[in-house]
């Protein structure tokens, strides 16, 4: 049992869908999207949120009733002893090369099964990718999101997403495929998965005490064998499949461009939906308002935040105090009214009181939502989508939120960005070429320990097709000369000063 290469990033390749018309991206602890407006940023990222909020939920029919269901607990007593003994040997070896992945060939017993409810998931939740995806975006069929081109005259349009995930530095077959296709019809899916799986195991320690009772022949010992199996079957399935799939199998989290506005107007908001929702019954010609389902989680997190009281933290909870102590010069508390619900407040440093968030500064009100989910939500290994994170912020404002981002990255929380900034590219640039530094070499540099290595941030480049073909998507190199990740912005730059220049030589030649 040796040890195996990481695993690569998970990858995801989309055509035809919104104003995207192809795009190839792979998932990295920080990702970044950029390019002009309309061309399928904020697309790709909610259809990411759908996918974590799909495969989030995909494995978690109860193993026993999936046993039963589909036949498959027909085990002999051998089958059943070798299985566990196997078990053991498995948790043995680990315990005391003391990892956390390594690569094994999964019996064929156990990948059997471990196929089986990988397939039967799938077969069980064949609309809901499909669903999810309309939720998230707020459409009333997912058909309205297949990008429609006048090049392509076929009757069957539709958008493919292909995820694919396999392992570094080896040239084995990919160790999960899934393939999705949406049109008009229904979603077609096509997924498959190998024996060889990386694993991260830990198993009850109460479950192995039954190994001991593996020999006994009266009826108790034999449902007790019976009980380890299920359980550890249950363990080790649920490890391979979110492995595979990771990172789509842990929660993510969206922040809209449009957060600051409903942190402000969120009572409003949820009054006026309750109120239209109670006429619409009485008035059948007005249409119910329809909220994406990226605001509406927004939303409903918001209001969930009121049972969130002050001594409630994450695993880091420090990654929001130095939020607020680098950007905000003061504190965001979440107050409980009567009902409650929630209202949201900033404290300035050295104030006695604390102020309305409405009455703060913007920049306050954009980055309150992050350091509320980075305080009460968010947990190492789940995704947090902020679209825009510039957005009422200086320039050096956004350097620094960038090193704070960073720093999340850094204890185990997944970022994606969408952004226009040309400061928050060369910030990012800067972190990546810091990783190349040694430690004893940062002495004097702002924030030394806040680096991400190349492997870790991933910049995506929208890029407008010629002839209104759709946005096609391409990764951005970092460039070490110009010192950023090159989106076009110095083109502009250039642009604007040859502008100067001519308007100056005009005024000079009167």
């Amino acid at each position: 049992m040796a040890t195996i290469p990481d695993l690569k990033n998970l990858e995801l390749s989309v055509t035809d869908f919104g104003p995207i018309a192809k795009a190839k991206i792979d998932l990295r602890p920080l990702t970044v999207f950029v390019g002009p407006s309309n061309t399928g940023k904020s697309y790709m990222a909610i259809l990411i949120y759908a996918m974590h909020k799909f495969f989030s939920q995909l494995f978690r029919r109860p193993m026993r009733r999936f046993l039963v269901e589909e036949h498959l607990f027909d085990l002999s007593e051998d089958e059943i002893t070798n299985i566990l003994s196997w078990m053991q040997e498995t948790q043995s070896n680990l315990e005391i090369r003391r990892e956390k992945f390594f690569s094994i060939e999964l019996p064929e017993s156990i990948a059997t099964i471990v196929h089986s409810f990988f397939l039967s998931n799938i077969r069980h939740s064949e609309d809901d990718l499909r669903n999810e995806i309309v939720r998230c975006f707020g459409v009333d069929k997912a058909e309205d999101l297949v990008r429609h081109s006048i090049d392509k005259k076929i009757r069957n349009v539709q958008t493919r997403l292909f995820l694919c995930s396999s392992l570094v530095g080896t040239r084995s077959k990919n160790l999960f495929l899934y393939n999705v296709a949406l049109n008009k019809q229904k979603t077609n899916k096509d997924s498959s998965v190998t024996n060889t799986l990386p694993m991260q195991v830990s198993v009850d320690p109460n479950i192995l005490s039954y190994f001991q009772r593996l020999n006994e022949s009266n009826e108790e010992g034999k449902q007790f064998a019976e009980w380890a199996v299920i359980e550890l079957l249950t363990e080790f399935s649920k490890a391979v499949l979110s492995n595979i799939v990771d990172p789509l199998s842990r929660p993510a989290y969206y922040l809209p461009a449009d957060r600051a506005g409903v942190m402000h107007a969120h009572q409003v908001a949820v009054r006026g939906l309750i109120a239209s929702a109670s006429r619409t019954a009485l008035r059948r010609d007005s249409s119910m308002p329809v909220l994406s389902g990226v605001l509406g989680d927004f939303l409903e997190q918001l209001v969930a935040l009121a049972d969130a009281p002050r001594w409630m933290r994450t695993d880091n909870p420090k990654l929001a105090q130095h939020l607020e102590q680098a950007l905000l010069r003061g504190t965001i508390a979440v107050e409980q009214s009567q009902i409650d619900y929630p209202s949201f407040v900033y404290r300035p440093t050295n104030w006695r009181r604390d102020l309305p968030l409405m009455n703060a500064s913007s920049m306050v009100s954009e980055l309150a939502p992050v350091v509320l989910y980075l305080r009460h939500v968010v947990r190492p290994g789940d995704l947090l989508i902020i679209e825009e994170p510039e957005s009422h912020l200086h320039p050096a404002m956004q350097v620094e939120f960038i090193r704070q981002l960073a720093a999340a990255v850094k204890s185990g929380i997944r970022i994606l960005i969408t952004t226009h900034s040309e400061w928050v590219l060369e910030e990012l640039a800067n972190l990546v070429r810091l990783s190349e530094l040694p430690a004893e070499r940062r002495v004097g540099i702002d924030d030394p320990n806040v680096a991400l290595s190349p492997d870790e941030v991933g910049a995506w480049f929208f890029e407008r097709g010629q002839k209104n073909s759709g946005s096609v998507v391409r990764e951005i190199p970092l460039d070490i000369e110009s010192g950023t990740f090159p989106a076009g912005f110095g083109l502009i730059t250039e642009g604007l000063y040859n502008r100067w220049a001519e308007i100056s030589t005009r005024i000079e030649e009167e």
